[in-house]
């Protein structure tokens, strides 16, 4: 998509609400447009509905900015009340479930936020939710107690049984 078809959809956002504009961007491929419109759009008293969001994180300590930048997302959804949020964890994302592994796993960009384990314990005080895909937990070693016991098991089942009716942000 050209730069001017992504400033069309931007100004054609303007006259929508923010859920249809989440919905369109992430239609359109631009996931990325619409997480910034996410963080700094306002829910006005008039939307009072609350949503439901699937952050789904691909990333670990293999590239530290993505994944504290999708766990920066849920706190974000929680701390402006927009909804409930479940953080599902796949591929090097599953890095994140294992004990120890979090804490290591600093952004050199979003460093002043914490480090991922700080984000996930926010998020799960906020009442986020967190899984992880059950292959990908195995593949990073999880086995036993190795995992956080509030990381639920959940396969890709899971995944597509809930994003029918939420809002999917794929980091």
């Amino acid at each position: 998509m050209s730069k001017r078809d992504e400033e069309k959809l931007v100004h054609e956002a303007n006259d929508m609400n923010r859920g249809d504009f989440l919905k369109a961007m992430g239609a359109a491929g631009l996931g990325i447009v619409g997480l910034s419109a996410l963080a700094s759009a306002p829910v006005s008293a008039e939307e009072g509905k609350k949503g439901k969001y699937i952050i789904v994180v691909t990333h670990g300590g293999n590239n530290p900015n993505r994944a504290i930048w999708a766990l920066l997302m849920a706190d974000t959804i929680l701390k402006k009340g927009w909804g409930d949020v479940h953080v599902w964890m796949t591929i090097e994302g599953a890095d994140l479930c294992k004990k120890g592994n979090p804490e290591k796993i600093i952004s050199p960009i979003f460093q002043k936020f914490g480090n991922a384990g700080e984000i996930m314990e926010r998020v799960k005080k906020n009442g986020g939710k967190f899984g992880v895909c059950p292959p990908c937990a195995e593949y990073f070693g999880m086995k036993g107690d190795e995992k956080h016991d509030w990381v639920e098991l959940q396969g890709g089942d899971w995944l597509m049984k809930n994003i029918q009716d939420a809002w999917v942000v794929w980091m």
